[in-house]
Parts: C-alpha cells; sequence; structure tokens
C-alpha cells in the first residue's frame, strides 16, 4: 500500500499540480519495493532517483535531496519501509531520518483492513513522528477482502 500510495500521490501531484516530481526508494529491506516504485514512477511518467538494499535509508534521502534541489523539482517523495511501532530499532531509525531531512509532508499509510487498530496504529505514530495527514489504503475492500 506504501508503494502505491507513493505512485497515486506522484501522479496526482504530477497533473492536476503540474509539479516536477522525483520519487525515491529508501526501502532498503524489501528489495521489490525498489524496483516496484521505478516501475510505477515510469507508468506514471515521474521521475526515479535510484537507489540499493546495500544503501542506508538516510544516505539515499540525502542524495535524493540533493538530487532534487540541483534539478529543480518541486517535490521530492521518500518512499520508506514499512515498520511496526513496537519496533523500536525501526522506529528510531524512521525518526532520525525524519530529523535529518525535515520534510514538509509526513504520511503515515495504513491498510484500512487492519479496522479500529489502524486508529490505534496512527497514534502511536503520531507520537513519535509529527505527523501532517495519514493515506487509508484498501477502503473499497469488504472483511472478506
Amino acid at each position: 500500500g506504501k508503494t502505491t500510495s507513493v505512485g497515486k500521490l506522484s501522479k496526482l501531484l504530477k497533473e492536476r499540480d503540474k509539479k516536477k516530481v522525483l520519487v525515491v526508494s529508501a526501502d532498503v529491506y524489501r528489495p521489490a519495493a525498489i524496483k516496484q516504485l521505478e516501475t510505477l514512477a515510469s507508468d506514471i511518467g515521474v521521475d526515479f532517483f535510484p537507489s540499493s538494499p546495500d544503501q542506508k535509508p538516510l544516505d539515499i534521502a540525502n542524495a535524493a535531496i540533493d538530487h532534487a534541489k540541483k534539478k529543480f523539482y518541486d517535490v521530492l517523495i521518500v518512499d520508506t519501509a514499512g515498520r511496526l511501532a513496537i519496533d523500536e530499532e525501526m522506529m528510531g531509525e524512521i525518526k532520525d531520518l525524519h530529523s535529518a531531512i525535515n520534510p514538509v509532508e509526513t504520511l503515515f499509510v495504513v491498510d484500512a483492513m487492519t479496522g479500529q487498530d489502524a486508529a490505534n496504529t496512527a497514534k502511536a505514530f503520531g507520537d513519535a513522528l509529527p505527523l501532517t495527514g495519514v493515506i487509508l489504503t484498501k477502503v473499497d475492500g469488504d472483511a472478506r477482502g
């Protein structure tokens, strides 16, 4: 849901708002995420900043920011790895990333199929990070999937 949401948001910013958009995957824990975002970016016509699983998320984000500034992008969207609020190491990583890159927006993406727990999870992340929004995915499904 997170990577697909990056694609949908990128398309909206490009088509509706006429923004020059760059996307980057800082999900080094799921190598397929990098390829998935590269494919999505190509399909919707936004630029993709390459990354690889052997890099650190902070290094990826900083390199993408430098590139975005040099090439005058309006928007850079950094796709990060999924994590559980109870995973202290991963939560520390996202907090460090957030403070280092100081984003304009911080969006939390959660699967609507988790039900009431989606609100609890969003609150836990909101306590850790200054969220500016929540994206619910799979809201068109039902309990059967």
